[in-house]
């Protein structure tokens, strides 16, 4: 007899890129922010964000930074510059595969994996099934960077948006409401 909850129905292999790319994009969404993109280059910046929100008054950039393996993390030198155009940066990757103690102080960890122990034993106790949903967890939440994305950074994120509509290259979707 097994003793373990499945936590999807792929549970044991790999995690795509492209599957924390769409659980990090769904957070974001739910965060508020009036425009979320994927793979986002600020004009002239050479730079790409696997996800990034944008607020449409406060000038509130948060950018999470998808890595799906350890080695994809320590082979990442580049992420450190992705601080001067946002006020809030996380990683999102599986559980483990980044420590804590490996980030400043500012960097939030977004993990998917297992939750919490008693949160597995409760659901083990009703005979529950853990859902993906469940799985992404902030372990350390992102604090605030700065107030806001310093004025070259901010042109550089809204030209992109403008001009990549206008060519068609972005799907501007902008959500309802105020943004954050």
């Amino acid at each position: 007899m097994l003793d373990y909850i499945p936590l999807t129905a792929t549970a044991g292999r790999r995690i795509a890129t492209a599957e924390l790319r769409a659980l990090g994009t769904q957070r974001m969404n739910e965060l508020g922010y009036a425009y979320v993109a994927n793979e986002f280059t600020p004009a002239g910046t050479g730079l790409r964000f696997d996800v990034v929100g944008i607020a449409k008054y406060t000038r509130q950039v948060r950018i999470y930074e998808i890595k799906s393996s350890r080695g994809d993390f320590l082979c990442d030198q580049k992420w450190e510059r992705y601080l001067d155009y946002c006020t809030h940066f996380s990683f999102v990757a599986p559980a483990g595969a980044i420590f804590r103690w490996e980030l400043g102080r500012d960097v939030g960890l977004i993990e998917y994996g297992a939750p919490a122990f008693e949160r597995m034993r409760r659901a083990r106790r009703f005979g529950m099934t853990i859902v993906r949903e469940d799985c992404l967890r902030a372990t350390r939440p992102s604090r605030r960077l700065r107030d806001r994305v310093p004025d070259d950074a901010w042109i550089a994120l809204l030209e992109t948006i403008a001009l990549g509509a206008r060519s068609g290259l972005v799907d501007i979707e902008f959500e309802g409401g105020a943004g954050i």
